[in-house]
């Protein structure tokens, strides 16, 4: 396996196709979309003979990109988005016949910087892959309070669970996608991405209360998700690039010392 990844990467290398030169500002629409893979799905618990779920329902990210062409092969990305993560906790208490369901929201920023690597597939698509670290800000807290028998309250952890900038978080960031450029009205993107944060982002506390019953159970979220990523880049011609000029070629009052 390690030597078809060796090989891969070889091949982007020698084959990869950035834009020089090319700084340009795009737009972006990132749907969230739950699943079981790679921790990104429902996290549960059993406790004193009750079922607490937690799971990811969908979301969305947008915001604005831009991207620097470095040289022919690699491009540096950042930009700044808002992301929305929904959330449903549930309790199912089999003592009591009791169940009970509460949604609320995260809502956050994300500033990412990857850096690409471009695979030329024809005259006007390419292939790229991206990798990167990610910044995610969480502005404050949340609670649900709908029902008078459950609630759910989430608490920002902060940077490796400390109370250390507990709006911050870092991670991961991965990506891989295709791009349609075109020599006028810019380029279009379709592509996938996976987020994932070092560390849970939100401690969840579940209280069931009720007559002859309490219970208290705390679940935590790691913010992973998976997106379809939709982009489109303006159009921007490449920066000229500065040529020396011979001395014998210029005028003698140019030349240094005159």
């Amino acid at each position: 396996m390690k030597y078809i990844v060796s090989i891969c990467l070889v091949f982007v290398l020698i084959h990869g196709y950035a834009q020089e030169r090319v700084t340009t500002f795009g737009l972006q629409v990132k749907p969230i979309i739950p699943s079981t893979l790679l921790r990104t799905g429902a996290t549960s618990l059993n406790q004193n003979n009750a079922d607490y779920v937690v799971d990811h329902l969908p979301g969305y990210s947008f915001g604005g990109v831009i991207r620097i062409g470095l040289n022919n092969r690699f491009s540096v990305e950042s930009g700044i988005s808002y992301v929305r993560r929904n959330f449903e906790s549930s309790v199912q208490h089999y003592d009591q016949l009791f169940s009970d369901t509460v949604g609320y929201r995260i809502i956050g920023y994300e500033i990412p910087v990857t850096g690409l690597v471009f695979v030329r597939l024809s005259d006007q698509i390419y292939m790229n892959t991206a990798f990167g670290l990610a910044f995610d800000m969480f502005p404050s807290d949340v609670s649900n309070f709908n029902s008078a028998e459950f609630v759910a309250l989430g608490t920002r952890t902060g940077i490796e669970g400390s109370n250390i900038f507990p709006w911050l978080k870092v991670g991961l960031t991965a990506n891989v996608g295709f791009e349609y450029r075109t020599k006028e009205k810019g380029y279009f993107y379709l592509g996938a991405s996976y987020h994932r944060p070092f560390g849970a982002i939100y401690d969840v506390v579940h209280i069931y209360d009720r007559p002859g019953a309490f219970d208290k159970a705390t679940l935590q979220l790691s913010g992973n998700y998976l997106t379809v990523d939709f982009k489109y880049f303006f159009h921007e011609e490449p920066k000229e690039k500065k040529v020396k000029r011979d001395p014998d070629t210029m005028p003698s009052w140019m030349k240094a010392g005159n």
